[in-house]
């Protein structure tokens, strides 16, 4: 043999930097010849940064995230890191992304369904392509046979869901009526306790609309017994439900249980990332992600805020939109007018559910899971017609001429009942907000995929049209986005009032689909100038970094509970509570239910129910939770119930003495500093927390729902009520505008219709003394008060609590009646103290 023939065994080494690998790939048809300036920037970005754990790289839609992940991905396996893996949402995005993979020449692995597509990635020389669902189930091969050396997460905006599916067990009475009953059997006696059987009974009934949550101390007490019952009927065999009860088994009582409309779901409050193995600090983990406004989804799901982040400037993926609602068209943007349209045209219908896809019959019905891929790829090849997408707002890409026309009927929502619960129960409204806004930036970028495209967006149903109408709600979205939206509003003012049969309104969509000069000279025109009140972005932009530590708090419990340590669960919430209150009040009930949570699994039911009750006043009494007795006590031989303030008082004061005393007055203190603030939102809060310390219900219905007065407080048991609007920011001296006294005139019909069985004491005007307009009407029950006379209220419920700290436990219930039972302290006398002045003497003074 001649030896001299043969070749070496030395290699080169491979590329690491992800901008040469790109540049030494072969030159292939199809290939892309140069990368975009912002994959190039976010490339450069990471390569300084690739020894961080944590890397989230955000870019828009469209703006080619997938060419960067792959690249990357390569890069991980030319640095020598074992078993990395590329995951994504869906199996059709998994295909997506391996052909891409394919076009630029890097060897991939794919798995679905449990299969490899080679033996690349088990030999180490390929990363794995698979969906998120192959690797978080509770029994991933992956995980224990590869497990990731370094994981991407594609679409890391929209994780949330996908985990939250992969964490929730759902037994539906339709698919196993036997093993549901034993179920409904078991926490049958716990509604009975809360008083709402009826209820309980309607959950279970899945023609029925409600829903009813067990109380966690509930759970806790029969997890043994609902862990006997899955176990007896095989769940940990069953061909879906095995992956989440692989889970859940041993953690039951680290869940929220829910019923609803015959469907009994667990899931836990909070995800559990920070507890799973994935996330270990050994691992390097890259999210790639939409340009979101806000953080807090991504801390939801992987319960981390990332060491870097990467958001390259750039106007790739800033596509043109035409946005209309079909509220102001006769019948809408139902299936008569779309009819019209898949006559010559292409058009996806995207809504949230079955029910809704039912009324789309006549246009499209939804592909069999089994065929949706099948099915959505003949659409593309298609030149008219109509494809229905049913609870998908990512991982379907159909750029340009595949499709240039959806219509968006509904809300986008996941499946999970804990999220229904939240938002149709307990009106978690500013908490949906946050993932309605993620939901619909991906929804839009389903047809609209690039910066030289564009496409029409129909809006169709009321929900969404209303959530869209909220400027607020338009604060979480991305800016280009928020323009499109204005933009679509002045081309709808501009449609004839008698355009009853939508011709108009198709004359409109041809238009832009045939790049009318006019329109394209309005749109370049109108994009840049288009704002929303700068007032909700502020309010969006100040609350961010408190709803950031809160969700980082949430993630900090599940772990620790995940590792059955529920004091250190207790003391993450306890310590960012009250502050979440100042920015989102439910969601602080809401973690005060889990604080009460951690009180029942350690066997203290005295403060479990001090939580619970702190979480029912703070979402407005939706939640039904286990409660102490009234307390009734004698003052001067007549017997009478305590005070409003003297029961908060008493309940105040059963915390125990010492540092947790002592932080918690100091955080409710804080608070109600917060009244003198020159920030609209903070003061507003404080207002609220003002309320609470009296005893009553205090609500923001104008930051909570979009409509009401700044703040509301009322007493339940006297059925009494008074708002105040803030205008505190004004001069000094005030002039109070017609459109102001005008917009009071609603918040009160708004009082009268939300709250029919209220008497309404009227409305404060907190501010500096002025003037009224003379064009302005203030009804007889519109006040004046100054920031003064709300401070001085507030000092004086500061001293009392002072006080009561210096009286002995023995002798503290009779001093709270002798100070709180003597009238002073009812609803209608404190309006009376804050009424400094009526509007209408101030219109004299013009």
């Amino acid at each position: 043999m001649d030896f001299t023939n043969l070749g070496s065994t030395a290699r080169s080494d491979a590329p690491i930097d992800p901008i040469k690998i790109f540049e030494a790939r072969h030159s292939l048809p199809g290939t892309p010849n140069d990368l975009w300036r912002g994959q190039e920037k976010a490339l450069a970005e990471w390569n300084e940064a690739m020894d961080k754990r944590d890397v989230l790289i955000s870019l828009n839609t469209g703006a080619g995230k997938t060419l960067v992940g792959l690249l990357i991905a390569q890069s991980l396996v030319n640095s020598k890191i074992e078993n990395v893996v590329y995951v994504c949402s869906t199996i059709d995005l998994v295909e997506q992304t391996a052909k891409e993979a394919g076009k630029i020449g890097i060897k991939y692995s794919k798995r679905i369904s449990g299969e490899y597509s080679n033996d690349l990635f088990e030999r180490g020389e390929a990363f794995c392509v698979t969906t998120y669902a192959a690797i978080f189930n509770g029994l991933s091969a992956i995980r224990k046979s590869y497990f990731p050396g370094a994981i991407i997460f594609d679409d890391a905006h929209v994780a949330e869901t996908l985990l939250r599916d992969a964490f929730s067990l759902q037994i539906d009475e339709k698919d196993n009526k036997e093993l549901f009953d034993e179920i409904v059997n078991l926490f049958k006696s716990h509604f009975e306790e809360l008083g709402i059987p009826e209820k309980f009974e309607e959950s279970t009934d899945r023609l029925k609309l409600n829903s009813a949550f067990v109380a966690p101390g509930a759970l806790y007490r029969r997890s043994s017994q609902l862990l006997e019952i899955l176990k007896r009927f095989s769940i940990n065999d069953h061909g879906t439900h095995k992956y989440q009860f692989a889970w859940l088994k041993d953690k039951l009582h680290c869940c929220a249980a829910t019923f609803t409309s015959g469907v009994f779901e667990l899931t836990p409050p909070f995800l559990p990332s920070r507890a799973l193995d994935l996330f270990e600090e050994n691992l390097r983990r890259v999210y790639l992600s939409a340009t979101l406004k806000s953080k807090t989804e991504f801390v939801r799901a992987f319960g981390r805020l990332p060491d870097k982040i990467i958001s390259p400037s750039n106007d790739a993926g800033n596509g043109e939109r035409l946005i209309l609602d079909g509220r102001t068209v006769t019948g809408g943007f139902g299936p008569s007018i779309v009819g019209q349209l898949v006559t010559s045209r292409k058009v996806i219908v995207a809504v949230p559910n079955y029910t809704r896809a039912s009324s789309w019959e006549a246009i499209a019905k939804p592909p069999e899971k089994k065929l949706f891929s099948k099915e959505l790829d003949e659409f593309r090849k298609k030149e008219f017609g109509a494809f229905l997408l049913v609870s998908r707002v990512d991982g379907i890409d159909l750029p340009h001429d595949t499709c240039r026309i959806m219509i968006m009927d509904g809300i986008p929502s996941s499946t999970s009942l804990l999220e229904r619960f939240q938002w149709e129960w307990l009106k978690m409204e500013n908490l949906q907000a946050t993932r309605i806004a993620n939901r619909l930036v991906q929804l839009f970028g389903r047809i609209n995929r690039g910066r030289n495209d564009y496409g029409v967006f129909l809006i169709a149903g009321d929900k969404l049209s209303n959530w869209i109408g909220r400027e607020r709600n338009l604060a979480l979205l991305p800016e280009l986005l928020q323009q499109q939206i204005l933009i679509g509003r002045e081309v709808q003012a501009g449609l004839r009032s008698d355009a009853n049969s939508g011709a108009e309104v198709i004359e409109v969509i041809d238009q832009v689909l045939r790049r009318d000069k006019g329109w394209l000279d309005y749109y370049q025109r109108e994009v840049k100038l288009a704002k929303i009140d700068q007032t909700h972005l502020d309010r969006v932009n100040s609350a961010e970094p408190a709803l950031i530590e809160a969700t980082l708090s949430e993630a900090k419990y599940a772990a620790a509970m995940w590792s059955n340590d529920p004091m250190s669960a207790r003391r993450e919430l306890e310590d960012s509570v009250d502050k979440t209150s100042v920015y989102d009040v439910r969601l602080a009930g809401w973690h005060n239910v889990w604080i009460g949570a951690t009180y029942d699994y350690e066997g203290d039911s005295e403060s479990a129910l001090r939580e619970y009750a702190n979480a029912m006043r703070r979402l407005n009494r939706s939640i039904i939770l286990p409660r102490k007795a009234p307390k009734v006590r004698a003052i001067k031989d007549d017997s009478h119930e305590q005070s409003a303030f003297g029961s908060f008082l008493i309940e105040f004061f059963s915390y125990p003495p010492g540092q947790k005393f002592d932080s918690k007055l100091r955080r409710i203190t804080d608070n109600l500093l917060l009244i003198e603030s020159e920030s609209s939102n903070q003061a507003e809060a404080g207002v609220r927390q003002l309320g609470e310390q009296l005893g009553l219900t205090a609500t923001r219905p104008d930051d909570e729902f979009g409509a009401g007065p700044d703040v509301l407080w009322y007493d339940e048991a006297e059925k009494i009520m008074l708002g105040f609007e803030l205008k505190t920011n004004k001069n000094d001296p005030a002039t109070y505008h017609k459109r102001e006294i005008s917009q009071g005139h609603h918040q009160l019909e708004w009082m009268r219709q939300n709250y029919s069985a209220f008497t309404n004491l009227g409305l404060i005007y907190v501010g500096h003394d002025g003037a009224v307009d003379s064009a302005a009407t203030p009804s007889d029950n519109m006040v004046l008060c100054s920031v003064e006379s709300l401070v001085a209220l507030r000092n004086k419920v500061i001293a009392i609590v002072k006080d009561l700290r210096k009286v002995t436990p023995l002798e503290r219930s009779s001093t709270i009646g002798n100070l709180t039972n003597n009238g002073q302290w009812g609803i209608e006398t404190l309006f009376e103290e804050l009424s400094d002045r009526k509007l209408e003497d101030l219109k004299h003074r013009q």
